[in-house]
């Protein structure tokens, strides 16, 4: 990605993260990226590519990193607190690209939107096998992937909100917090030792 698309793009995530996508203008952008609206043009398309850019990017970079800590990463507990730290740390770090996405995603339309919805479902179904492989093994209770899943990413997704990346808040450690919260809710007790 050009410097200047990248440029772009963050002075796009910074108005449509304050204004709403509906709200901000190309006006304001052209305002605040010092060109006119031909150069810009030139480099985004319109305004509806800024939105799919920003969420696009931003959800093919987590389910690539998601596939490759299911990959690194055999036990189910531990591969559930690394997805959980590496969301949270990027949520924290792209906060307003997050923001965005999750507050207007649904503004697109056509192949955008639904390859956007595609890569929800992708990275959502990383977490549902390493959800049903626990339960295979032995280790969570018995419940719909899907369901379980969506309760914990739910609690993630939702700290665009409030979480900082100025380093007030250790996202790593929330991050084992609410899956000390989610796991423990799930874990089975373990076996006792057969008697001898």
């Amino acid at each position: 990605m050009s410097p200047q698309r990248e440029r772009i793009l963050k002075a796009a995530a910074h108005l449509f993260a304050r204004d709403g996508y509906h709200g901000a203008g190309m006006a304001q952008l052209e305002q605040e990226v010092g060109l006119k609206r031909g150069a810009l043009y030139h480099h985004i398309g319109n305004k509806e590519s800024l939105l799919y850019e920003i969420s696009r990017t931003q959800l093919e970079h987590m389910v690539g990193i998601a596939s490759r800590i299911v990959e690194e990463t055999p036990d189910e507990t531990e591969c559930f607190r690394r997805l959980a730290r590496t969301l949270l740390r990027n949520i924290a770090d792209h906060r307003l690209e997050w923001t965005v996405h999750y507050r207007d995603f649904n503004a697109l339309t056509g192949e955008r939107l639904e390859h956007v919805l595609e890569l929800r479902r992708r990275y959502s179904e990383i977490w549902q096998r390493v959800y049903a492989s626990g339960v295979e093994r032995g280790l969570f209770q018995p419940a719909e992937p899907r369901v379980a899943v969506l309760g914990i990413l739910g609690m993630f997704n939702y700290s665009y909100l409030w979480i900082e990346a100025d380093g007030r808040l250790d996202t790593d450690r929330i991050a084992d917090l609410y899956c000390d919260i989610f796991l423990r809710g799930v874990l089975l007790p373990p076996h006792p030792a057969p008697e001898e």
